[in-house]
């Protein structure tokens, strides 16, 4: 497990909701406030019938119905530790107002690459 200083790592998950699984959508300040390292994680779902993005249903039935289907899998692609530095910060100065949205941008920008899913800007 990677360690980041004294600090335990955490789970975020910067889009503040989810999708259908077809596109990223734009993420949240609370991850990149800081400015810190981050490890991004793509989670690609395969399913059939039943999309885990169902937030309309229960936990509990939705968890049963997930586990009792053959056709439903989780992708898990690790990309690199991210660490926001001062040439991206001005490379990439267009992509927002504050430090953090470029931020942002920049580790959505990997993630939709190493996971081969479409941004949508659209949230």
């Amino acid at each position: 497990m990677e360690t980041f200083g004294k600090c335990a790592p955490i789970t975020v998950f910067p889009e503040g909701g989810t999708s259908n699984g077809k596109y990223l959508l734009p993420f949240k300040r609370g991850a990149f406030a800081a400015l810190r390292s981050v490890k991004p994680v793509v989670l690609k779902y395969s399913y059939g019938t039943l999309s885990p993005a169902w937030d309309v249903i229960p936990f509990w039935p939705l968890i049963i119905m997930q586990l009792s289907l053959f056709d439903f899998s989780c992708e898990v692609i690790e990309l690199p530790t991210f660490t926001p530095n001062d040439y991206l910060f001005t490379n990439h100065a267009d992509k927002g107002k504050e430090q953090w949205e470029i931020y942002a941008w920049a580790v959505r920008d990997v993630m939709s690459r190493g996971g081969n899913i479409e941004m949508d800007e659209g949230a």
